[in-house]
C-alpha cells in the first residue's frame, strides 16, 4: 500500500519549494465510485444527509473507509448529478485522498445505451462539471437528467456516446465501465459495427474497464475464443484502438463495503487530470489493475522496490561548477536532459568514480575518462546514497582522487565501495564493436569484458575475487609442480649417489678392521652423550631464566598499594583493584619459588650427574678417540683423510636416506599436483559456465543476438601475457610467440590437450626438444625458453589462452518463417555492432544501469525498437539512469523522473522556475509536469512550433491510416 499524502501536498503540487521533490510513485486508485447522495447508494442507517453537518459527517466516514481499503484517489460517479462533488473533495483534502469531480452519463446508444464516466481535474470547478451535463450530454428541459414519471432513476442522454465524446475538451477524461455489461461499451447489446469502432476509436475515450480478466489470460487461446477473449488480449485486427486503449478496474461502489473491492494502481507524480492522461496514454509503463499477474496474490504493490538502485548523488569542488550539484534519481527510470555543455556527462562521469572503474575501460574511453578526472575532479568530494537490494538498507559512498570510493557501513566502518553500478557509455560500446587489427579475438576480449563486469556487479562471480582466485591457485599449482619436478630430479641421482656411498664405505673399511669399528662406535656414542646432554641443561635453563624473567615483566608490582590513577575511584571498585593486587603478587610469589625450586633442581641433579662414574666414562672415551688417532699415525696413516673421508661416507648415507624417502613421498607429492591442477581448471570452467549461462540469456531475452564460444581459443591474449611475463622486448620474438600460441591453441579440443600437455611438460622439465620439433621453433626461441629460470617456466606452463566469443546479430528475419538472416559482428555496419553492443548490455544483469547517451550512432528505429523497448522493460528489474539528447528516450520510454540541467554562470544547476508565489521549482518530475514537457519540447524537439511542423507533414498519413481501420472495420465486424 502506498503511503497517503496530506492536504498541503495535494494543493500546493506545482509550487513546492527547494526542499520539496517531486517523487514519481504508485496511487492506488477506484476510478469510479458512487457518493452517499447517489440514490441507489447504500449508506449507514445513522446518516442526515439532510443537513450540512451531516452530509459532511457521511462523507468523512466514506472516506476513512476509503482509507482503510488503502485508496489514495477516487473517481466520483453518480448517475447525471455533480451535486455531492464539493462536500467529497474536501472530506478527501480532510483525510489526504485525492478526489476528482465526475459523473457518469448513460447515452442515446444501444437498447439501454452505454455508460461513460466522465471526469474532471481535482482542482476543478463544479460548476464546468455541471455545464458538461448540458454542452456535452445534451440534457435540458425537455432531455432531463432524471426520469419524470420516477424522480430517482436517472435518464439516458440524448445523444451518443460518439457525439458526448465530441463535446469534451482537454479539461475533462473519458473513461468506459464496465465494458462487457448491458451497458457497456463492448456489450453485444450496447455498440456495434461503426458506431462501436467510432467510440472505440475516440481520441477522447481515455480507458475501458474490461472487468476481471485474470483467468482469460492465462493459458493458450482456443481456437473458438469468444470475442470477449480476444477482445482483452487485444487481438481484434478490426479494433486496432485496443492495441492502444488501457485496461483499468473500477469498483462501481454503491456501499462503503465496496470501496476499494476493485481497483487500478497508477503511477503520477502527484494526481491530477493531466498525470491521468499521461498515465492513459502509456499504460504499459502506468497502470496496474487489480488483476494483473505480476501482484496478483502476492501482497506486493508496484511500490515496492527490491532491486537496488542509487538514491542521489552529490558533486562537490568540481571545476565545471562552481556550486554543489545534487541529483536525486528514481528507483526505476531517471532520464536526464539539458542542452549541450549543460554537465549530463560530469554527471556520470561522478557516476562512474563512485561506483564503476575506468581502469577496465577500452584505451580511448580510458584516456578521456581519465583526462576528464584530472581536468574536473582532481580537487572534487563526491558524494552519493545507495540502497542495497531487498533489505532496502541504505549507504553512503564517498569519493576524492586520493582515496578514491568508500562505502560507510552500518557500524561506521568506511571499507572501499563495493556496491555494482554498470555505466555505460556509447562511446565505449562503439570503440569495443570496433574492428580492430587484432580482429575477431579483440571484439571478443572487449565483449567478454563486458561479460565478466556483468558477473561481478551479479554477485555471481566477482571478477576481482577471480582473478585473485586464479593467482592464488596458479600460484599453488607452479609450487606443487616445481617441488614434483625437484624431487624427480633428485630421486634421479639415486643410483650415482649409491655408488659413492659405497665407494667411501670401502674407503672407510680400508681404516677400521671390526675391532676398531667398535672401538670407535663407542667413543662415538660418549660424545653424542656428553654432546647432547650439554644442550639440554643449557635449554632447561635457559627456559627457567627466561620465565623468571617474564614474571617479573608482567606480574611485578611496583607499588604498594594502589596506583595512583585509581586513586578517584569508588570504594566498591577500589576493593575490587585491591583484591586483584592480592591475586597478583601470589602469583609472582608462587611462580617465583616454583623458578628457584626448579633452578635449584637442575643443580642438584646436574652435580648427581658429576658424581656418578658417568662423567669419567666419557673422559675415558675421548682419551681413547685421541689416543686411537695417534695410533692411525704411527702406522702411517693419515687421520685427518680418514676423518674427511668418514663424514663424507656417512653424508652419502643421510642423503641416500634422504633420496629413499623422497621416492616413497612422490606419488603424493604428484598427486598434490593434479588436485592443484584440476582446482585451477575447475576455476576457468567455473568462469566459462557462468560466462555461457549470461550469454545465453542474453540471447534468449534479446532475440536478436546469438553467441558461440571457442575454448581457449584467444591466441593474442595468451601472446600478451606471454611476452609481459617473460619480459620481452617490443622487438624481440615478433613472431616466435603468435606461432607458438596458433600451435598450441589450435585445433580441435582433443588434439588442443595433447598439444598443452606436451608443452607443459617441456615448460617443467626445461626439455622442449619434442615441442621445437612438432612446432618448428626457432633455435634461438628454443633456446631462450630452456634458458628461463626453472620456476618462471613453470610459471609460463600455467599461462591458458582465453576462450573467444563470437556474437552475431539478427539483420533481418522471422524466426517462426525460418527467414532468419545471422551476421557476425565484424561484418556490420557501426552503428548495426553499436546496436548489437548495446542490446547485450541492455538485455542483462539487474544491477543500476547508468546509460550516456545511447543513442549516438543509432538510427531512430533502433533506439524505439531497441533503446525505447527495453528501457521500458528493464524498469521492473533495475533502476536505469539515461543520459540523452534523444526524446523518444524520456517521453516514449515514459520516464519516472526527467532532470533537466543547464550551465548557467559556470556552475551546473537544476534547471528552476519561479512560482507565482516567488518559490523556486525545479525542472524535475514526469512528463505530466508541465515544465519538463516544455524543456523536452524546447530542448529535443526544437520547440513547440517544429514539433507541430511535423505532425502536419504526417497529417495526411495519420488520416488515411484511419480511414483505413474503419473501412476494414466495416467489412470485418463481426455478429456479437
Amino acid at each position: 500500500m502506498g503511503r497517503p499524502h496530506n492536504e498541503s501536498r495535494v494543493s500546493s503540487r506545482l509550487t513546492r519549494g527547494e526542499g520539496d521533490r517531486r517523487v514519481t510513485r504508485w496511487w492506488k486508485c477506484d476510478l469510479q465510485v458512487a457518493t452517499p447522495g447517489e440514490t441507489r447508494f447504500r449508506g449507514a442507517a445513522t446518516w442526515d444527509l439532510g443537513t450540512e453537518a451531516g452530509r459532511a459527517a457521511a462523507a468523512d466516514e466514506y472516506m476513512d473507509r476509503a482509507q482503510k481499503a488503502g485508496l489514495e484517489v477516487l473517481v466520483l460517479a453518480d448517475h447525471n448529478s455533480v451535486e455531492w462533488v464539493d462536500e467529497m473533495v474536501a472530506a478527501g483534502k480532510r483525510r489526504g485522498i485525492v478526489v476528482f469531480p465526475g459523473f457518469e452519463v448513460t447515452t442515446a446508444s444501444g437498447s439501454d445505451g452505454a455508460h461513460l464516466i466522465i471526469m474532471a481535474d481535482p482542482e476543478g470547478k463544479t460548476q464546468e462539471l455541471g455545464e458538461l451535463l448540458i454542452s456535452a450530454c445534451g440534457f435540458d428541459f425537455e432531455n432531463p437528467r432524471f426520469n419524470p414519471s420516477q424522480p430517482d432513476t436517472p435518464a439516458s442522454s440524448p445523444r451518443t456516446l460518439p457525439q458526448i465524446l465530441d463535446a469534451l475538451d482537454d479539461r475533462f477524461l473519458a473513461i468506459a465501465p464496465h465494458a462487457f455489461t448491458d451497458n457497456g461499451i463492448a456489450s453485444g447489446d450496447t455498440l456495434k459495427g461503426d458506431l462501436r469502432w467510432k467510440a472505440l476509436h475516440h481520441d477522447r475515450l481515455a480507458a475501458i474497464d474490461v472487468g476481471n480478466i485474470s483467468a482469460l489470460l492465462e493459458g493458450d487461446l482456443s481456437p473458438k475464443a469468444s470475442f470477449r477473449e480476444r477482445f482483452v488480449r487485444r487481438e481484434l485486427e478490426h479494433l486496432p484502438a485496443i492495441k492502444r486503449l488501457p485496461f483499468v478496474s473500477t469498483s462501481d461502489a454503491y456501499s462503503l463495503d465496496e470501496l476499494g473491492t476493485r481497483y487500478t494502481w497508477i503511477r503520477m507524480e502527484s494526481p491530477s487530470l493531466e498525470a491521468l492522461r499521461q498515465a492513459f496514454l502509456d499504460y504499459e509503463a502506468r497502470v496496474i489493475c487489480d488483476w494483473d499477474p505480476r501482484y496478483l496474490g502476492t501482497g506486493k504493490t508496484p511500490n515496492d522496490i527490491s532491486h537496488a538502485w542509487v538514491k542521489q548523488v552529490t558533486l562537490t569542488g568540481a571545476k565545471s561548477t562552481q556550486v554543489p550539484l545534487e541529483i536525486e534519481f528514481d528507483p526505476r527510470l531517471t532520464v536526464l536532459i539539458g542542452g549541450r555543455g549543460a554537465g549530463k556527462s560530469t554527471v556520470v562521469a561522478a557516476l562512474r568514480h563512485l561506483y564503476g572503474d575506468i581502469s577496465a575501460l577500452p584505451a580511448q574511453a580510458r584516456l578521456e575518462a581519465e583526462q576528464l578526472r584530472d581536468a574536473v575532479f582532481s580537487g572534487a568530494v563526491l558524494t552519493s546514497t545507495h540502497v542495497l537490494p531487498y533489505s532496502g538498507e541504505e549507504q553512503s559512498a564517498s569519493w576524492t582522487l586520493s582515496a578514491a570510493s568508500q562505502t560507510v557501513r552500518g557500524d561506521g566502518r568506511e571499507t572501499p565501495t563495493e556496491f555494482a553500478v554498470r555505466v555505460i557509455s556509447q562511446k565505449e560500446l562503439f570503440e569495443r564493436a570496433a574492428v580492430s587489427a587484432d580482429g575477431a579475438d579483440s571484439s571478443s576480449r572487449n565483449l567478454l569484458k563486458l561479460v565478466d563486469d556483468a558477473l561481478a556487479a551479479s554477485g555471481h562471480l566477482a571478477l576481482a575475487r577471480f582473478s585473485n582466485q586464479m593467482d592464488e591457485l596458479r600460484t599453488k599449482w607452479v609450487s606443487s609442480a616445481r617441488k614434483a619436478q625437484t624431487e624427480r630430479d633428485a630421486i634421479a641421482t639415486r643410483t650415482s649417489i649409491f655408488e659413492a656411498e659405497q665407494e667411501l664405505g670401502r674407503q672407510v673399511a680400508a681404516f677400521d678392521d671390526e675391532q676398531n669399528k667398535t672401538r670407535r662406535a663407542a667413543n662415538d656414542l660418549a660424545d653424542r652423550e656428553a654432546t647432547w646432554m650439554d644442550a639440554f641443561h643449557a635449554r632447561l635453563i635457559t627456559a627457567l631464566e627466561d620465565v623468571m624473567f617474564n614474571v617479573e615483566g608482567e606480574l611485578g608490582i611496583t607499588e604498594p598499594d594502589l596506583p595512583a590513577e585509581t586513586l578517584d575511584f569508588s570504594d566498591d571498585l577500589k576493593e575490587h583493584v585491591r583484591k586483584l593486587l592480592a591475586v597478583q603478587r601470589q602469583a609472582k610469589s608462587d611462580l617465583d619459588k616454583a623458578v628457584e625450586r626448579g633452578l635449584t633442581e637442575v643443580t642438584r641433579i646436574k652435580d648427581e650427574l658429576q658424581q656418578s662414574g658417568w662423567p669419567a666414562r666419557i673422559a675415558a672415551s675421548r682419551k681413547d678417540s685421541a689416543l686411537y688417532l695417534a695410533e692411525l699415525a704411527e702406522i702411517g696413516l693419515d687421520p685427518t683423510a680418514y676423518e674427511a673421508v668418514r663424514r663424507s661416507w656417512v653424508a652419502k648415507q643421510t642423503e641416500l636416506a634422504d633420496i629413499d624417502r623422497r621416492a616413497r613421498e612422490l606419488p603424493e607429492v604428484e598427486a598434490q599436483v593434479a588436485r592443484d591442477w584440476a582446482a585451477f581448471h575447475a576455476l576457468i570452467e567455473q568462469r566459462y559456465a557462468d560466462r555461457s549461462a549470461l550469454l545465453n540469456e542474453v540471447s534468449r531475452r534479446s532475440a536478436m543476438l546469438r553467441f558461440d564460444t571457442r575454448r581457449k581459443a584467444d591466441v593474442g591474449s595468451w601472446v600478451e601475457s606471454v611476452r609481459v611475463l617473460l619480459n620481452l622486448r617490443s622487438d624481440g620474438f615478433l613472431e616466435d610467440v603468435p606461432e607458438l600460441g596458433k600451435w598450441l591453441w589450435g585445433g580441435d579440443a582433443a588434439e588442443q590437450a595433447l598439444r598443452f600437455q606436451t608443452w607443459q611438460k617441456a615448460c617443467i622439465t626445461g626439455d622442449f626438444s619434442e615441442v621445437a620439433a612438432r612446432a618448428a621453433l626457432r633455435a634461438t626461441w628454443v633456446q631462450r625458453l630452456t634458458n628461463l629460470d626453472p620456476l618462471m617456466r613453470v610459471r609460463l606452463a600455467a599461462e591458458i589462452a582465453d576462450d573467444a566469443v563470437d556474437m552475431e546479430f539478427l539483420r533481418y528475419g522471422d524466426p517462426i518463417l525460418g527467414t532468419e538472416r545471422w551476421e557476425p559482428l565484424m561484418t556490420g555496419s557501426p552503428g548495426q555492432r553499436s546496436a548489437a553492443m548495446l542490446s547485450f548490455v541492455l538485455h542483462q544483469g539487474s544491477e543500476p544501469l547508468v546509460l550516456d547517451q545511447p543513442e549516438d550512432d543509432l538510427d531512430t528505429e533502433w533506439i524505439s525498437e531497441l533503446v525505447v523497448r527495453q528501457l521500458r522493460a528493464s524498469r521492473w528489474t533495475r533502476q536505469v539512469i539515461v543520459v540523452t539528447h534523444n526524446a523518444n528516450i524520456p517521453v516514449n520510454a515514459d520516464a519516472e523522473r526527467v532532470v533537466v540541467l543547464e550551465n548557467k554562470s559556470d556552475a551546473i544547476h537544476v534547471r528552476t522556475s519561479q512560482s507565482e508565489t516567488g518559490m523556486p521549482i525545479e525542472h524535475v518530475g514526469a512528463l505530466e509536469n508541465e515544465l519538463v514537457r516544455s524543456d523536452i519540447q524546447r530542448i529535443m524537439e526544437g520547440g513547440v512550433e517544429a514539433f507541430v511542423r511535423r505532425e502536419r507533414r504526417y497529417n495526411n498519413e495519420v488520416n488515411s491510416y484511419r480511414l483505413a481501420m474503419q473501412a476494414i472495420a466495416e467489412e470485418q465486424a463481426p455478429v456479437s
